[in-house]
């Protein structure tokens, strides 16, 4: 029998709350259905790819699955319904996504790996509910009721609704509630600003990389399209100083030692030192493979997207050493340097440099031989200088709405990890419920 070390799963609650079993917190729940590919009457279906991590259901790619008439007109979900993705997750996530229903959905239902919560409103604010559900899938609590099968984990439905949950009065519960989604609200006020922030830039890029700052300016014809007339086209490996593969390093050798810069440190072409890997290597290792302010790495090793994926190297504060699946290009100027690091992540030229790419075993490969063919259009000097100026205002404006949804996330897991236990009280009149 499953059993708390502390008075609720979620853990030790204050005096004066109470605790309850969620199956004692609902009216009924139901299994949903797939239904079949042709049929008599066509049903919008959620499923698992609906559910995201934060709550929200992403109605982008709702299926549509065919049900007999008398069947489909049963099917509805309602407001205040939760859903519950009982069978999926993977090795990383664990399974128990929750996902709110906010509105009305006459004739919708969920496919047979979710399953629907109706909470009791006598008893419980189905928000709350909601809110200490998603808690326990987002830190891992729920991985004591699953189980797992071939690729998939699946909850045990019995032990999940035998799970003791924090039980305040009623009142309390919407409060709490009321807090929560108002954090919920800046993330996803941040997530629609960062994704702004990044379209906006892309599209910058974009139109810059191809007619730059000038307007009506003459365009010449090239291999590339129509560029500006004063720009020339030039194979990399006429305008680089070097370039060189990486360093292969057994597994045995990581731990400690000097770092190494992975694909995994990457983040938009740039890095940051603190999460680079450690490995020992031999001192003339060190010396081939360094890296120096103004390098620009190149992944010519991965899956598509990461393949092609560039950073430019800013500040290098010790030694440290890139891995083989990356390319080290070394250019006459920084400047240039960080102008091609932009060029070569625009969308256009992302497509170009993934056609070059070669089967390797389960992933792709570009050789140095083809990245030194690819070709790029380089304005002069002083326009590089200021199309790199005008990226950089997109990009702060990006790093600032990143660093804005980080603020809203830490906020709302604090509350969700300080409100549901009590550790945090809202006094009554505190807050909107």
């Amino acid at each position: 029998m499953l059993t708390h070390r502390h008075r609720t799963i979620l853990g030790d609650i204050p005096s004066d709350w109470d605790t309850k079993p969620l199956k004692s917190l609902i009216t009924g729940h139901f299994a949903g259905d797939w239904g079949d590919d042709e049929g008599e009457q066509a049903v919008a279906v959620l499923r698992s790819t609906n559910f995201t991590n934060d709550g929200q259901l992403d109605f982008s790619d709702i299926a549509r699955r065919y049900f007999p008439r008398a069947q489909a007109s049963q099917f509805g979900l309602l407001k205040g319904d939760l859903l519950v993705e009982r069978s999926g997750g993977g090795p990383e996530q664990p399974v128990g996504r929750i996902g709110f229903i906010e509105r009305d959905m006459p004739g919708s239902t969920v496919s047979n790996f979710v399953q629907v919560l109706r909470a009791d409103p006598s008893k419980v604010d189905a928000e709350y509910l909601g809110w200490a559900l998603f808690e326990l899938q987002r830190t891992g609590i729920v991985e004591r009721v699953q189980q797992q099968s071939t690729q998939m984990r699946n909850l045990n439905w019995r032990d999940y609704q035998r799970l003791v949950l924090p039980w305040p009065k009623v009142d309390e519960q919407r409060r709490i509630a009321s807090a929560i989604k108002l954090a919920d609200d800046a993330v996803g006020y941040a997530q629609k600003k960062v994704v702004a922030t990044r379209q906006f830039k892309l599209s910058a890029m974009s139109e810059l990389f191809a007619r730059g700052l000038r307007s009506r300016r003459d365009l010449q014809a090239t291999k590339l399209g129509l560029v500006p007339a004063d720009w020339t086209v030039s194979e990399l490996r006429s305008i680089w100083t070097g370039s060189a593969n990486g360093l292969y390093v057994p597994e045995e050798h990581y731990g400690s030692g000097i770092p190494i810069v992975r694909i995994d440190a990457f983040n938009d072409g740039f890095f940051e030192s603190q999460s680079f890997k450690r490995i020992r290597v031999k001192r003339e290792d060190v010396e081939a493979f360094s890296l120096q302010p103004g390098d620009l790495l190149l992944n010519r090793v991965n899956s598509i997207p990461f393949l092609g994926k560039v950073a430019y190297v800013e500040v290098v504060p010790e030694f440290t050493v890139f891995e083989s699946n990356m390319m080290r290009l070394r250019f006459a100027s920084h400047e240039l340097a960080k102008y091609l690091s932009l060029y070569l992540s625009v969308p256009a030229t992302k497509k170009r440099i993934w056609a070059m790419g070669r089967p390797a075993v389960a992933q792709l490969s570009i050789n140095q031989r083809d990245v030194g063919r690819f070709l790029v259009a380089l304005p002069g000097e002083a326009e590089r200088k200021e199309i790199i100026d005008a990226i950089s205002v997109a990009q702060t404006a990006e790093r600032q709405a990143a660093l804005m949804l980080e603020s809203a996330f830490n906020v709302k897991q604090s509350l969700l990890q300080n409100l549901l236990t009590g550790r945090i009280r809202i006094p009554e009149g505190a807050i909107h419920a």
